[in-house]
């Protein structure tokens, strides 16, 4: 089969286990592959960004056929993925009918939850590139071209700004003790020569605040040429318009990321034990965390990045 699959198990109802294929591909996210019946005409299932659908030729031992790849995008709806294909292979036992007639009809039910999810996630994502973006916009009245080239976040880089030293931006939401999420088993390492410092901001929704698209036009007048930003920006550039919520930070906490600040780092674990692990991710207490430092500090932080 040519889509990549690190792993493929056959799902399908009882005399047809090959109509659904359950798989996880390369980069670790769950899919599925329907058959489409001979005769049939290939047909748009457009889900958005979270359910991503293709169709694709298979080969195996009965031949070629033709499948609708479905691919979750999203690791943390892979429950809600899987629990959509259950009720469509129980619907398919149930009828006998084929499983993309099912998954045709349990996707239209479910239609309505994806769509909820897709904006909660799509509000959490946004009140992250807040804080990333009010970061850029403090960098850039400094120097416009040289903050966006320290901007590392858009590149999925292990911290959001980087040049000698390292700045990682937090949001959290709220009005409990201050948690963030840390993604993967580097991001507190600092940079081999030099200092790695936290600053997480507790965003909420005000109308005295700005949007993101407001946001982004402050940035473009301190120097940044729209088009540059737009490209740094990625897919998230064509949808900062139409996320028409204002922001405030409410509150900022900051932290140098000295030996003792606990997590999970490579530097502390022997390499062994982080083979074939992925996809770490957890919740910090900031209020656990030494290395506090006033948020009037960030300003100088800034300047010595």
């Amino acid at each position: 089969m040519e889509i990549g699959e690190a792993l493929r198990v056959l799902v399908g109802p009882s005399g047809r286990p090959s109509d659904a294929i359950l798989f996880k591909d390369d980069s670790n996210l769950i899919g599925l592959l329907v058959e489409l019946p001979e005769g049939r005409d290939r047909f748009d299932l457009p889900l958005g960004r979270t359910l991503r659908t293709d169709w694709v030729t298979t080969r195996g031992t009965d031949g070629t056929a033709v499948r609708l790849k479905v691919l979750c995008t999203d690791a943390r709806l892979r429950r809600t993925f899987l629990s959509l294909i259950g009720e469509m292979l129980d619907r398919a036992d149930e009828s006998g009918r084929f499983c993309i007639d099912e998954l045709n009809e349990v996707l239209g039910s479910w239609r309505a939850a994806l769509a909820r999810a897709r904006r909660e996630l799509d509000q959490e994502r946004a009140i992250g590139l807040f804080g990333e973006l009010s970061v850029l916009e403090q960098l850039a009245r400094r120097d416009p071209m040289a903050a966006l080239a320290a901007w590392k976040g858009p590149e999925s880089n292990r911290h959001d700004f980087a040049v000698r030293n390292a700045l990682e931006v937090k949001t959290f939401t709220g009005t409990g003790a201050p948690a963030v999420t840390i993604h993967g088993v580097r991001q507190l390492d600092p940079p081999a020569s030099g200092r790695l410092h936290l600053v997480a901001f507790r965003v909420a929704e005000s109308a005295s605040g700005s949007t993101l698209s407001q946001l982004v036009d402050r940035i473009v007048l301190s120097g940044i040429p729209r088009d540059h930003l737009e490209r740094s920006l990625g897919d998230d550039a064509s949808s900062i318009e139409s996320m028409d919520r204002s922001f405030a930070i409410e509150e900022t906490r900051l932290h140098e990321v000295v030996p003792d600040f606990p997590g999970i780092r490579v530097s502390r674990i022997d390499s062994s034990v982080l083979s074939g692990v992925d996809d770490v991710r957890y919740t910090l207490r900031l209020d656990a965390c030494p290395g506090v430092l006033d948020p009037l500090d960030l300003p100088t932080i800034l300047e010595e990045l």
